[in-house]
C-alpha cells in the first residue's frame, strides 16, 4: 500500500524578494479573509452610534433628491455631488448617492445604520485585500498577505473616510477597484467570461463612486505584470476592455451630468495653494507630509485647510526634499518594477494611487485631507512588511510546519507585526470617538488646529447653534461668548472670510432676538452683508438679511433679498417658501435693491 502525502505547495526556485514563474503555489485562505474582515469591522464597532457630521449635510441630511428615495435616484444620476452646497465642482459621483437615496427609502434619516454600512464596506474591502495580495503572490506563505492586510486593516489614516458617512464616495472606489482587480486575475485564471464581465461591471461601479478611480487602469498592468504577463502586446489586449469601460463612462457623464462647465471657487480656504509661485513647491512640501503622517499617524484632523499647512516655495528645503524624494522614489520603483521585485509592487501602487491626490493639489491648489492616503496606505503598509522580514531574515516562500530553520525569522516578526498592529488599533478605536458629534470633532481637533480658519469657524457656529436653542439666558451669553471669540479667530487667520463673518452675523442676530437694539441690529446687518461682499455666493447671508429686514417691515428689502438667496441657491426650500408668501400676502416680488438709489438720465 502506498503513503501518499497530503498535497501542499509545489516548491521550485525562487529568488529572495523577486516573484517568479517557478515560484511555488499556494491556495488563498479564505478562513485568514474573514478573521481580517471581522478584525476591521471590530477596529470601527465604536463609531457605529455617531451622528451626522460635516458635508454629511450635502450628501444626505440636505440633499433633497436623496429624501426622495429610490425615485430620486434618476435625478442622482445627473447631479454633481455638491449640487445642494449652490457649488459646481464637477464631481460626478451618483453610486454613493443613490445607496444613501436606498438607505432613506426604507429607514429615513438613520446615522447609525449610514455608519454601520460604512463599516460593513470597510471590512469587505480589507477582506478583498488579501484575497487579491494573495493571488499576485501566490508563491508566498498567506501568512504574508495577511501581515501586509491586518496593517492596513488598522492603520488609522482611514478613520476619516470610515466615520464620515460622507466617505463613502472613497470606500465603494477603493471597494470596488481591489474587487474589479481581484476578479481581473481570476479570469486569466480560469477564461470564464462572467469572470471578466463581473471585473468590467466594478470598474464601471468604482468610476461611478469617485473619478479618481480611473488610475485604476493603470493598476491593471501592474498585476497582471506580478501574475505573469510580461508581454507589452499582452498588457495591452488585457487592459483593452478596461480602456472601453472608462469610454462607456464618460459618454453617460457628458449625456446626463448636469455641471458642464466646472467652476473652482476662489476659495483660499479650501484652494490655498492656487497660486503659480507656490502651487508645485506646496504640492512636494505635501508629498513629504504624506510620508511623515504614514509613519507617525498623529496628530489626526478632519481638516488641514488654511492655515492648517502654510504654502511654501521653491526657497523651503521641505519643498526641495520632497521634490527629490519623490523624483527618486519614481526612478527606485520603475527599476524595482522592471525586476519583478515585491518593494517594486509596493512602490508601484503606492505612486499610482497617489497620481490623483498629487494632481488635485497640483491642477486645483487643493488642501489635503486623510482621504487622500486611502488607496497608498495600502502600499505603504505593504513596506512596512518587507522592511520587517528583511531585519528579521523571514522567509515566506514555505507553509509554516515545512523549514524549521525558517522559523526563527517567524517567531521574531509576528511580534514585530503586532506591536504595529496593536499600536494603529489603538489610536484608530481611539480617534473613532472624535467623529461621534460636532463638539467631539471640532473640539478635539481645535486643540492641534488654531491656525485653521476653517477648524475656527467650525468650533464658533457650533456654539452659535447652541446658542440659538438654549433658553437660560446665561448659558446663551455663555455659549455666544464661545462662538463669537473662535469666529473672530477664524476671520483673523483670513482677514474677509465670508463665511466666519457670515456667522458672526448670525452672532449679533441672536443678540437682537434676546434683547433687541439698533446697536446689535446695524452689527447683524454689517457682517452679512460683509459677508455677501467677500462670498458672493452665501445665500443664508441674504436669506438673514431678509429676515431681519421682514422683522423690521421693510418688507419690499425682504422680497429683493429672498430673492437674491433663491437665485443663488434654488434648491434651499425654506426662501422658495418665503418668496410665494411674500407674493401672496403682500404682492411683491421685488428683483432690484430698494435700499440702492436708482439713478435715471
Amino acid at each position: 500500500m502506498v503513503n501518499k502525502k497530503s498535497p501542499g505547495p509545489k516548491t521550485a526556485k525562487k529568488k529572495t524578494g523577486i516573484v517568479t514563474a517557478h515560484a511555488p503555489v499556494f491556495g488563498v485562505n479564505y478562513y485568514l479573509g474573514f478573521l481580517l474582515a471581522l478584525v476591521a469591522f471590530l477596529l470601527y464597532a465604536n463609531g457605529i452610534g455617531h451622528g451626522y457630521l460635516l458635508d454629511d449635510s450635502a450628501a444626505v441630511t440636505d440633499n433633497n433628491y436623496v429624501h426622495l428615495g429610490i425615485q430620486g435616484i434618476p435625478k442622482l444620476l445627473t447631479t454633481d455631488f455638491w449640487h445642494f452646497s449652490a457649488v459646481r465642482l464637477g464631481y460626478y459621483r451618483p453610486l454613493p448617492l443613490i445607496t444613501y437615496a436606498i438607505e432613506y427609502q426604507f429607514f429615513g434619516l438613520s446615522p447609525h445604520l449610514s455608519h454601520f454600512n460604512n463599516v460593513l464596506l470597510f471590512s469587505i474591502a480589507v477582506f478583498f485585500v488579501f484575497l487579491l495580495l494573495s493571488k499576485v503572490f501566490s508563491g508566498f506563505n498567506p501568512l504574508y498577505a495577511f501581515a501586509i492586510t491586518l496593517l492596513f486593516a488598522a492603520h488609522p489614516i482611514h478613520t476619516e473616510v470610515v466615520d464620515n458617512i460622507k466617505g463613502r464616495d472613497e470606500l465603494l472606489s477603493f471597494l470596488n477597484t481591489i474587487a474589479m482587480l481581484w476578479f481581473a486575475l481570476r479570469y486569466t485564471e480560469s477564461r470564464k467570461t462572467l469572470f471578466l464581465v463581473i471585473s468590467l461591471v466594478l470598474f464601471y461601479l468604482a468610476l461611478m463612486s469617485k473619478e479618481s478611480a480611473i488610475m485604476g487602469i493603470m493598476l491593471i498592468p501592474l498585476v497582471y505584470w506580478y501574475s505573469g504577463e510580461k508581454s507589452v502586446k499582452g498588457l495591452a489586449l488585457k487592459i483593452l476592455p478596461y480602456l472601453v469601460t472608462i469610454l462607456l463612462f464618460f459618454i453617460m457623464k457628458n449625456l446626463l451630468f448636469e455641471t458642464k462647465n466646472p467652476v473652482v471657487p476662489a476659495d483660499p480656504v479650501n484652494y490655498p495653494y492656487t497660486a503659480e509661485l507656490v502651487r508645485y513647491s506646496s504640492a512636494f512640501m505635501l508629498f513629504l507630509f504624506f510620508i511623515r503622517i504614514l509613519v507617525f499617524p498623529h496628530p489626526l484632523r478632519y481638516d488641514y485647510s488654511y492655515n492648517q499647512i502654510p504654502a511654501v516655495g521653491w526657497d523651503s528645503l521641505l519643498a526641495l526634499s520632497g521634490f527629490l524624494l519623490f523624483a527618486g522614489l519614481l526612478v527606485y520603483t520603475i527599476l524595482e518594477v522592471r525586476k519583478g521585485s515585491r518593494v517594486g509592487f509596493a512602490l508601484a501602487f503606492f505612486c499610482i494611487t497617489l497620481v490623483p491626490s498629487l494632481t488635485f493639489i497640483i491642477t486645483r491648489g487643493g488642501i489635503f485631507a486623510e482621504r487622500l492616503l486611502f488607496y497608498p496606505s495600502l502600499g505603504f503598509c505593504f513596506i512596512i512588511v518587507l522592511f520587517l522580514e528583511k531585519i528579521t531574515r523571514s522567509d515566506f516562500s514555505h507553509p509554516l510546519p515545512a523549514i524549521p530553520v525558517s522559523m526563527k525569522g517567524y517567531l521574531f516578526m509576528a511580534p514585530l507585526v503586532l506591536v504595529v498592529f496593536s499600536l494603529y488599533a489603538f489610536k484608530t478605536v481611539d480617534r473613532n470617538k472624535a467623529w461621534n458629534d460636532r463638539l467631539s470633532l471640532y473640539g478635539s481637533d481645535i486643540k492641534t488646529g488654531r491656525n485653521s480658519a476653517q477648524n475656527q469657524l467650525h468650533y464658533g457656529s457650533y456654539w452659535l447653534r447652541m446658542a440659538n436653542d438654549e433658553k437660560d439666558s446665561t448659558k446663551k451669553a455663555q455659549y455666544l461668548g464661545n462662538g463669537l471669540t473662535a469666529l473672530r479667530q477664524a476671520v483673523s487667520i483670513l482677514p474677509g472670510f465670508g463665511d466666519a463673518l457670515y456667522w458672526i452675523g448670525y452672532g449679533y442676530e441672536i443678540k437682537a432676538a434676546a434683547h433687541p437694539d439698533i446697536k446689535t441690529i446695524d452689527s447683524a446687518l454689517y457682517y452679512y452683508n460683509y459677508a455677501v461682499e467677500r462670498a458672493p455666493t452665501q445665500y443664508m447671508a441674504y436669506y438673514h438679511l431678509a429676515n431681519i429686514y421682514e422683522w423690521l417691515g421693510r418688507f419690499d428689502v425682504a422680497s429683493y433679498y429672498y430673492n437674491k438667496s433663491h437665485e443663488i441657491s434654488p434648491e434651499y426650500l425654506p426662501v422658495a417658501r418665503k418668496i410665494t408668501e411674500m407674493k401672496e400676502k403682500r404682492g411683491l416680488d421685488v428683483r432690484s435693491n430698494p435700499l440702492i438709489k436708482q439713478v435715471t438720465f
